[in-house]
Formats: structure tokens, sequence, C-alpha cells
């Protein structure tokens, strides 16, 4: 037998009130009809009757409830890792990126009458300079190769002399592997400034490059882009034949003398437009010169400190003395320059003990982040000017001194080719150069 709940049941509640509403409508009906204040006072104490036996019903009417406390333990919660928030690099003074080049520079490369006499041909009626400097051919192969032409080009008819070149000249550089060609030198407007503009555009034909004046006349400085950067080339005289000076007295337009001022602004002319390296061809002091004046050494190293990397100096027909010059660039910072003081003669008909011997320079350049020029190689070939005759006509070659002697040389001109070394080598005992063969 199920046993009784005790309290009241909710139906039995809601009995109860409708009951008591019913009494209550009742007792306040009544007291309306008779009137006065007894009736609201009795309808007070009946609402406050039934309030308290709604209390007492509601006690007993709510159920017994046990309530239990539970501790409930969280396992502690990783919050995902963090997302890093982006990290903007510091900025690197790097405005650069690495560079380097390799340069071959001769000296003087004349084709004299002695020299024009020797390759024409009376039959074919043409000159042919190919075989004279074919030797030092192999010698030739970096990324800029350059010499210094003193002499212009005639192209109004086949005359030659010492300084005139016929049209074939330009053939000869181009076949040496040549690619580049400094102009200013003390003859550059014997002929006027339409033969120096002759000259360059026949050599601008041959796809060589032209230094210290142009065809437009518009700039000496030559552009040369090779590996991802780009080269200076500028080129100067000291001094102009009395013709020269006749005719740049007449037409300064064209050409200009060694300034101080004028290379400070050709230098930084070309680096704003870009150049890594400025190399600056000198044609200074006198031809006979056999050790580097003050006046050289003052010039290159303001040349540096305007922020020339390479110096290459010519005219002296004999070889002189290389140096590293240290010193402050127009940035402010630590700079080095190479300089030659004179790279001697390539070619030439002269048989001079000190003109016949010669050399080609080999320089490994670099430009690193900064804009910073290093000489991470310098080297040099020895040349010398062999003549011989052959078959009643004298016969010239431009050979390596420190190779083996050719077949057919005399052991006389062994000889003479191996003092040609030697004071090659005397030359430059004291400087920062290698001999490379």
């Amino acid at each position: 037998m199920k046993k009784r709940k005790s309290g009241l049941s909710l139906g039995s509640i809601l009995t109860i009130c409708l009951t008591i509403a019913v009494i209550a409508g009742c007792v306040f009906m009544f007291g309306r009809i008779r009137g006065g204040a007894d009736a609201g006072m009795d309808a007070r104490r009946m609402i406050g009757a039934v309030h308290s036996f709604m209390q007492s019903a509601g006690s007993a009417a709510q159920p017994q409830v046990t309530v239990r406390t539970v501790t409930v333990t969280l396992a502690p919660v990783t919050p995902p890792p963090a997302t890093p928030m982006p990290v903007t690099p510091a900025p690197v003074n790097n405005p650069y990126e690495p560079f380097s080049f390799t340069l071959t520079a001769g000296g003087l490369l004349s084709f004299q009458s002695e020299i024009s006499d020797s390759v024409y041909s009376k039959a074919d009626k043409a000159l042919n300079y190919t075989p004279v400097v074919e030797p030092i051919r192999s010698k030739i192969y970096s990324d800029v190769n350059l010499v210094t032409l003193p002499q212009t080009i005639n192209t109004v008819d086949r005359k030659y002399s010492d300084t005139l070149a016929p049209a074939e000249a330009a053939i000869a550089i181009q076949s040496m592997g040549i690619g580049e060609v400094a102009l200013a030198t003390e003859h550059i407007l014997d002929q006027g400034r339409q033969g120096a503009e002759n000259t360059v555009s026949v050599l601008e034909s041959r796809q060589l490059g032209t230094a210290g004046a142009n065809a437009t006349g518009t700039s000496r400085t030559r552009l040369v882009r090779v590996n991802g950067g780009t080269v200076a080339i500028l080129s100067y005289t000291d001094a102009l034949t009395s013709k020269s000076r006749n005719e740049l007295a007449k037409d300064n337009s064209f050409f200009a003398v060694y300034d101080e001022n004028m290379a400070r602004a050709d230098i930084q002319n070309a680096r704003n437009q870009g150049a890594r390296c400025v190399i600056v061809c000198m044609y200074w002091g006198r031809q006979d010169a056999a050790s580097v004046t003050t006046a050289q050494k003052n010039a290159a190293h303001a040349l540096a400190e305007m922020g020339a990397d390479v110096i290459l100096g010519t005219r002296p027909s004999r070889v002189l003395p290389m140096e590293l010059i240290y010193c402050t660039g127009p940035d402010g910072k630590s700079h080095t320059a190479f300089v030659a003081y004179s790279l001697g003669t390539l070619l030439t008909e002269s048989r001079e003990a000190y003109d016949i011997c010669g050399l080609l320079l080999h320089l490994r350049v670099r430009s690193d982040e900064q804009g910073t020029v290093h000489f991470e190689g310098i080297e040099y070939t020895p040349t010398y000017i062999w003549r011989q005759s052959v078959g009643g006509q004298m016969q010239y070659r431009l050979l390596c001194s420190a190779d083996p002697p050719p077949e057919g040389m005399s052991s006389q001109q062994k000889q003479v080719m191996q003092r040609s070394l030697a004071r090659i080598q005397a030359a430059l005992k004291n400087s920062p150069v290698n001999l490379r063969q």
C-alpha cells in the first residue's frame, strides 16, 4: 500500500482561492449596500485573513528539496599560440647590388708611317694591320678593354703620317679585342674639329666607344654598361700642339683641356648617371719623362679625392710606377684609387730602348653594397715590339715578352726581348702589381 504524501495538492489550493475570492466579493458588495467606513474595514480584514491563509497554505504546499554542493575541477586550458605581429625589418643602408668587372688597358697605340708602310699592299692598294697586333690578341679578354689613340684618322684620302692614321687603323683596333678608345691627346684637333669628328665616326662605325670626344660633342664622358653595372671613362690631356690650340681658340664647345673643376664636375655627373666605377685617362707630362713628377702625383691625388677610382696615365713613352691612393672621397668615406702614372707605348715605330717595351694592365674590380670600389687583382702582361726584315721589307709584331720567343726570331732579337722584360719588371718593382703570362 502506497503512503500518501502530506500537504495540499495544487488543485486543492486553487479551489480554496476561488472560494475565498467569491466570499470577498460578496462581502464587498454587501458593504457597498450598507455604506460607511465599516464596510471598507470589513473588506480589508477579509483580505488580510485570506493573505494569512495563503501564506500558511503555500508553506504547507512547498515540497522539501535537498541541495547538494558539487565541486568541479576544470582542467587547465592552454591558450592557442599567439599570432606573431609582422615585424618591419630595420632599414639597411645597402643601396647597391654587388658589381664586378675586369679591365685591360694598354698605353699608346700608334699606327705611324713606318708601320703603315710595312703593311701596305701595292697590289691591293690597301693596308692590313691585323698581322701586327694579332699575336697579342689572346691577352686581351676583359669586360672592358681600353687603349689611347694619339692620332686622328684620315677619312678624306689615303694619306697617312706619324700623327694621321688611315681608316684601316680602326679595323686593327677592333681585331685586337679593344672596345674603348681614349682620344684626348695633344693631336686631337690637329685636323680641326671636323677631323676629330671624323675620327670618332670611323671608330664608332666599328662599334668602338670613344672617351674625351664624341660625334655629337655633347659629352666627354663614355658610359659602358657591363655585368649589370655602369663604368664611366673620362679622357683628358694637359697640353695641345700649336695646331690644336689654334683650333680650340676658335671653338671650345667640342673639346676642353684638363681642368680640375671640370674634372670634378664630370666625375660627379658620371656618378649621377649611375657610374659604379670611374676611370680617368690622363695624357700628361713629357714624352721623354723617366720618372713621375710632383705635378702628376698632385693631380692623381686630387682626382682620387674627387671620386676617380682608376687613373691611367699616358704620353711618357716608357712605363712608370703604379700605386694605390688611400684618401677620403667626396662623400666623406674612405676611398681607394689605383693609379698607373704611365702605361708606356703599346705600338710605335721607334726603336728606343724604353719605347719598344710596354704592357697591358689587368684589373679585377668589385663594387660592394655600399658602392665602395675594391681591387681584387692587379696584374700586367709585359709587351715587346718586334721588328725584323722579311724579304727586304720591315715587319712589326706586338708580342708578350714573357712568352717563349716566336719561331724565326734571331738570337739577338731574343736578347733584346729579354732586356725589355727586365726593364718593365724594374719599373714596376715597388708597384702593387703581379706579372701575368
